[in-house]
């Protein structure tokens, strides 16, 4: 019988592929099908290791075999330090889909500054959560360049995510998306490094998405990166509640603005009747102008003084256990060329920049599809639908 060939490793390598994977252990273990307590060697003394060992540390991590070669654990950090101060409880773990999101989101960042030649200068103001968040919400319309009218026009929600992406890309602000478990993340900013990078959880719908978008961008104002679950502040840590309101609030603000709120004619309707006479239909028709889902537009209510707080919980408590006993109706499957899900997890500016890349000679054809995680028989495809 043959021994079996042996690779010296760092154990801190080891350690690190793992808890960037998100996983236990004990997890590993069951996976690999390596005893616990050999892992545990491996991952505390390190040597010798097999690499048929290896091989199934790579397919579990999701690193290629190189990575385990390496002499110390990368410099760049995953996680930026906000991350690391969500969670009351002193261990933060995220789920594995959530680090793959996030390393996948370092990568974009890194591709860009190692083949872009970009300095990206952003100019924002200093602010704090004390600001008011009406007025900065004004401020960066403009800097979009997106009027409310404009926004307005908008045949659906579909079409606003759409133009919303296009606008902030249009600002050097990378916007990717990726299938993570609700119950974990709906969306995450990357703002200690350039270029700014978000990620929004696809699984979502467009209305839940459009929110987290701008929700996120009162992270990148703030500069303090943050990875975030609105439904649930319970388990943050205070100071970043105080982060979270605020971002909540600059999304509202922003999403609906004040003046318009407060002079269209069918929220002065509503404000005239009491509250618990609102009928949802009402709601939604309000929501479809702003291209926002409904309880954005009751939470507007409420941060404008227009209804107490007692009334908003006592009708999202009920819209909560409505979408909890809701059961989807089966959908016709179809597929989704690759080529879509490729612009959809990479976004249109990334996309393009990648191609850009391979057209001027700097990477090769393969190394494109790589960097874009698509299969190379689907980028002629690919190329022929980004504008």
């Amino acid at each position: 019988m043959s021994k079996a060939l042996l690779v010296k490793i760092e154990p801190a390598i080891l350690k690190y592929a793992r808890k960037y994977s998100g996983l236990t252990t004990e997890q590993v273990s069951k996976k690999a099908k390596i005893a616990l307590e050999k892992l545990e060697a491996y991952e505390e003394h390190g040597g010798d290791v097999p690499l048929t060992h290896l091989e199934k540390f790579s397919r579990i991590y999701k690193r290629p075999l190189a990575f385990f070669l390496l002499s110390k654990i990368p410099t760049d950090a995953v996680e930026p330090k906000e991350f690391r101060i969500v969670y009351k409880s002193k261990v933060v773990s995220f789920s594995p889909a959530a680090y793959l999101a996030i390393r996948r989101a370092r990568y974009v960042q890194s591709v860009i500054n190692e083949l872009g030649e970009n300095k990206f200068e952003y100019k924002f103001p200093t602010i704090s959560t004390k600001d008011d968040t009406d007025k900065l919400a004004t401020w960066f319309r403009n800097y979009l360049g997106v009027s409310f009218e404009k926004q307005r026009k908008w045949p659906n929600i579909q079409a606003a995510f759409r133009e919303w992406k296009a606008a902030l890309e249009s600002k050097n602000i990378y916007v990717l998306q990726q299938s993570v478990p609700k119950d974990h993340v709906s969306a995450f900013s990357l703002v200690d490094k350039h270029p700014y990078v978000l990620l929004l959880n696809s699984t979502e719908h467009e209305s839940r998405r459009i929110f987290s978008l701008f929700h996120e961008i009162g992270h990148v104002l703030l500069h303090k990166s943050g990875i975030c679950s609105p439904e649930d502040l319970s388990r943050n840590s205070h100071a970043y509640v105080q982060i979270e309101k605020f971002c909540n609030q600059f999304a509202a603000s922003f999403l609906v603005p004040k003046d318009q709120f407060v002079n269209n004619a069918d929220i002065s309707r509503l404000a005239g009747i009491p509250v618990d006479e609102w009928d949802d239909n009402d709601l939604k028709i309000i929501a479809g102008q702003y291209k926002v889902s409904k309880e954005v537009v009751f939470r507007r209510f409420l941060t404008l003084g227009m209804i107490s707080e007692e009334s908003y919980d006592k009708r999202r408590q009920q819209w909560l256990k409505e979408a909890k006993n809701f059961k989807q109706p089966k959908k016709k499957e179809f597929k989704i060329p690759m080529y879509r899900k490729c612009l959809s997890q990479n976004g249109k500016k990334f996309t393009s920049f990648i191609l850009d890349q391979y057209h001027a000679n700097k990477i090769t054809f393969s190394s494109a599809a790589d960097m874009l995680s698509i299969n190379p028989k689907h980028m002629p495809r690919l190329e022929a639908n980004i504008s």
